[in-house]
């Protein structure tokens, strides 16, 4: 599948101190205010901090976004076989067609296809955090531990249906 059979869309990422990343990514699915499903290949090799995973440049990510939930989903292939599944806890989610846009909430799941889980980043927590975003942490938590073969399942049959 190449960029240019899609349209592009951009990630934007609102850290809680306000900072912004883009990633500039393709659309597969956008449907706007609701969810979309985007395409971004990773141009080098990443380590993923307090983790033994690398991804490995041309590592594909699919990125899984909704309006309606506390977290983003990205699906890591490398050949075609998934990596892990990394959640990201967020809030404020906007999608448009020619955008994404969210506020990181900084901790993070990583979902290992060996069934493996592990929470990321609450160190990293500001003790000041706003109510709101802890409950949106909390209910995101309790999503990715107790359900987690159920957003696995569901992000696979979303990937597959994505990408065919």
């Amino acid at each position: 599948m190449g960029s240019q059979t899609h349209a592009p869309i951009t990630e934007r990422k609102t850290r809680l101190d306000g900072t912004l990343v883009e990633y500039p990514c393709d659309a597969l699915v956008v449907e706007p205010g609701r969810r979309a499903v985007v395409r971004y290949v990773t141009d080098r090799d990443r380590h993923l901090e307090g983790t033994d995973l690398v991804l490995r440049a041309g590592t594909v990510t699919i990125g899984h976004f909704w309006s309606d939930r506390p977290y983003n989903v990205y699906h890591w292939l490398e050949g075609g076989r998934t990596i892990a599944f990394y959640v990201s806890i967020a809030t404020d989610t906007t999608i448009g067609r020619e955008a994404i846009a969210y506020t990181d909430l900084v901790v993070d799941v990583l979902l290992r296809p060996s069934g493996a889980i592990d929470v990321l980043d609450e160190e990293e927590l500001p003790p000041d955090l706003d109510p709101r975003h802890r409950l949106a942490i909390a209910k995101a938590l309790e999503t990715c531990i107790t359900g987690a073969k159920r957003l696995i399942a569901e992000i696979e049959r979303e990937t597959r249906d994505a990408i065919a």
